[in-house]
């Protein structure tokens, strides 16, 4: 991807944003809300595709159908079926920014907090089971030929990890852990990842990733315990 095709990109997304944020206040004109509405709908109907298939698989056609309106309607909303899955995934790392700020703001001990945090991730991905399958599974292999794909991916992948830095920092103040908070980063997604793909990979019927939560928190905790070590 060259630096103008981000920073269109990036263009683009900014000013659907604005567009949805005004038409949920009342400030677009009645056409343009409907747009954004429509813009809603046709996600709302590739979520629910993607619940059940691989990305891959879904058409636009498919898309017109359960959204109810023309495919060429939906070209005049989205340029093409990788630019409804780059909106569908920003708006997946929005939910899941707002999973994490929820556990974040838990009241009490740091460990308490971290498990709490642990556990909404992972229920989450129960929920939306194909989208993080699609999601482990997918992403290096469309990055290739689909590059704001990999993009979007990787916004959301960097917001996510600031939030979890910004919380590290907190258990560190309060002496619960200690040590690099990049690598901390990397041991909960390697952990949250690796429990997720090894079920995927062996038990392709297993979907309740979220009583992983007790064996990741107490790896997490005692790899990062204070002075210097697992206890």
């Amino acid at each position: 991807m060259t630096r103008e095709e981000a920073n269109l990109g990036t263009k683009r997304d900014s000013e659907q944003n604005a567009e949805k944020d005004m038409a949920e206040s009342g400030r677009l004109p009645r056409k343009e809300r409907e747009r954004v509405m429509h813009r809603e709908s046709i996600l709302d109907a590739a979520r629910n595709l993607i619940a059940r298939r691989p990305y891959n698989e879904i058409t636009v056609q498919e898309i017109a159908a359960e959204s109810e309106f023309s495919v060429g309607y939906i070209y005049k909303i989205f340029e093409s079926k990788e630019d409804i899955y780059v909106a569908l995934m920003k708006e997946m790392g929005k939910e899941l920014l707002v999973v994490m700020d929820r556990a974040m703001l838990r009241p009490g001990e740091f460990e308490r907090r971290f498990r709490g945090l642990v556990h909404d991730v992972l229920v989450w991905s129960d929920e939306n089971p194909t989208f993080t399958a699609n999601y482990f599974q997918e992403i290096h292999i469309m990055s290739r030929t689909l590059p704001r794909l990999m993009s979007a991916h990787q916004e959301s992948y960097e917001l996510l990890e600031k939030k979890a830095a910004a919380f590290f920092k907190q258990g560190i103040e309060a002496g619960a852990i200690e040590g690099d908070i990049e690598i901390m980063t990397r041991t909960l997604r390697a952990l949250i990842g690796g429990f997720i793909g090894e079920d995927m990979l062996h038990d392709a019927k297993s979907r309740k990733w979220a009583h992983y939560t007790p064996t990741i928190v107490r790896v997490f905790m005692r790899a990062f315990a204070p002075e210097g070590g697992a206890k």
